[in-house]
């Protein structure tokens, strides 16, 4: 068995000619090729509607600062200085609870996967410019 398998080996050696090697080769690169393709669109479309959201949050945030009173407690600070140094926890404390924390904390998250996103789509093309000149 082994014989025959080392015979099988010197044989296909001794014939370059069949390319098999080359073809697996070229077959392995082209479906890397598709495979970042696949992933670079997935990502665009990632990165594209997180951007879109984002847009929408952040007026939504807005809407929730000016709901919440946010505005008008940070306002406090400049217009009545020694009210603020006289009761300075209590202020800290409102202007906490009037944070819009959900909002604020959903807007972070699509800030994060829209430069994420933009981060790994200029990767997987930096790859696939990489591969095409191989191929």
């Amino acid at each position: 068995m082994n014989e025959n398998l080392s015979k099988l080996f010197k044989q296909t050696y001794n014939h370059p000619e069949s390319r098999l090697s080359d073809d697996i080769w070229y077959a392995i690169q082209a479906k890397q090729v598709k495979n970042l393709k696949m992933q670079s669109l997935i990502y665009g479309i990632t990165g594209v509607l997180s951007l879109g959201c984002f847009v929408f949050m952040i007026f939504h945030l807005k809407e929730q600062f000016a709901s919440s009173g946010f505005f008008q407690y940070t306002s406090l600070i400049f217009s009545d200085g020694s009210l603020f140094a006289t009761y300075w926890k209590e202020y800290i404390l409102s202007l906490a609870d009037s944070l819009p924390f959900a909002s604020l904390g959903a807007s972070v998250f699509l800030l994060l996967s829209t430069l994420i996103s933009v981060r790994r789509l200029f990767k997987q093309n930096k790859n696939q410019l990489l591969l095409s000149n191989l191929v």
